[in-house]
């Protein structure tokens, strides 16, 4: 008896030891969010841009709000929140969808730029608040939610006919003639529709990413997404005629959120892109769809954003590969030498999501590493 009371206790003491661990784990800091901060984030939670004339944009500033929610950073979300709300939405996003622009003018004065919002970022500020309060348990931040999910609803949906319903970039600039719309893939990453299907079925999601999946499979060729395409009423997808249809900055994007998402309903028809990839062992700055011509250089931030995309499709020494020159690349805690914005930005995606940072569940969930269990962490 006394042998089986010790064992017990030695059990539990085992157990105890694993869990401190795991919790040790589970909450260490994350040092590449707090390197982006300190190059690119302000006391007063403004994300800057330093590459092009330290502007900001709403991108910039839903992509903080995201990380810092990773991070478990209350402080600077709150901080990142308040500066979008009080300098691109007028002091209310409960009223108005953020500027997507704020910088300096020609006359030295600072502010909005644009006042055209960009539908992408209002989908991920929602994004990030619904998550904010569900995993922090601030009600506050599901109301804000809601809200500015709806002014998109009202400002930034279309119906294709019987098509359905789809997301248009921003609320002018991409009517076409002919009835036609220029639309971005990479805003609608897929497990967002998911999500928000789930936590606003009366909302146009569910059916939006029926009308994606028709699309975007028309607009990619052999695996390659432009980064922009025009549709018409009358005769369906055609190539961008100003960007000619190439696939490069945007829609990068397309493949970090395909293989993020647990069992992409995309990832096999983009699956051809590895190929690409193969090519010159990187991802290319610039390709052309239907001729797969390869142009240009290979930007740091591309091998961190196909990170997921080959981690999905089990291509083993590919992804080595990008990891290697990743960390042969960082210099003082950044990514390259200047560390450049968008570089940092998919560097906080794709390693973030490789180092198991966070995850996503099937409906679209945030599983951020913070909040597991010590039995959760485990059996990861």
């Amino acid at each position: 008896m006394k042998r089986l009371l010790l064992t017990i206790l030695a059990l539990a003491v085992l157990g105890a030891g694993i869990c401190l661990s795991v919790s040790w784990y589970a909450h260490r800091p994350w040092q590449q969010w707090q390197d982006f901060v300190a190059g690119f984030v302000q006391p007063d939670g403004r994300v800057v841009d330093q590459t092009f004339g330290a502007k900001s944009t709403s991108e910039g500033q839903s992509y903080g709000l995201f990380f810092a929610l990773v991070a478990n950073d209350r402080a600077a979300f709150q901080r990142i929140l308040d500066w979008t709300e009080n300098n691109l939405a007028n002091g209310d996003l409960k009223r108005e969808l953020p500027a997507w622009l704020w910088g300096q003018s020609e006359d030295g004065v600072w502010g909005v730029r644009d006042t055209n919002p960009a539908s992408d970022s209002n989908l991920w500020i929602a994004y990030s608040l619904f998550e904010a309060a569900r995993l922090w348990a601030k009600p506050e931040y599901a109301a804000l939610a809601r809200q500015v999910l709806w002014n998109v609803r009202q400002q930034e949906v279309v119906t294709l006919g019987e098509l359905g319903p789809m997301l248009i970039p921003a609320r002018k600039g991409f009517t076409l003639n002919e009835q036609g719309l220029r639309f971005n893939p990479s805003y609608l990453p897929e497990f967002q529709l998911r999500y928000f299907a789930a936590v606003d079925s009366s909302g146009p999601w569910a059916q939006m990413l029926r009308t994606a999946d028709d699309l975007f499979g028309k607009a990619q060729s052999n695996g390659v997404m432009p980064d922009w395409f025009e549709y018409y009423m009358a005769s369906g997808v055609r190539p961008d005629a100003k960007t000619g249809g190439v696939s490069s900055y945007d829609a990068i994007r397309v493949y970090l959120w395909a293989g993020m998402t647990p069992n992409s309903r995309w990832l096999a028809q983009l699956a051809p892109y590895v190929k690409i990839i193969e090519k010159r062992g990187f991802p290319p700055e610039r390709v052309e769809p239907r001729s797969q011509a390869i142009t240009e250089g290979q930007p740091l931030g591309f091998s961190a954003a196909v990170l997921p995309f080959l981690s999905a499709l089990n291509e083993d020494t590919l992804l080595k590969k990008q990891l290697e020159r990743l960390s042969r690349s960082r210099v003082n805690g950044g990514l390259g030498d200047p560390a450049h914005y968008y570089d940092q930005v998919l560097a906080l995606f794709g390693e973030g999501w490789v180092s198991d940072r966070y995850q996503f569940d099937e409906d679209g969930k945030l599983m951020p590493r913070w909040r597991r269990t010590c039995c959760s962490a485990l059996q990861r």
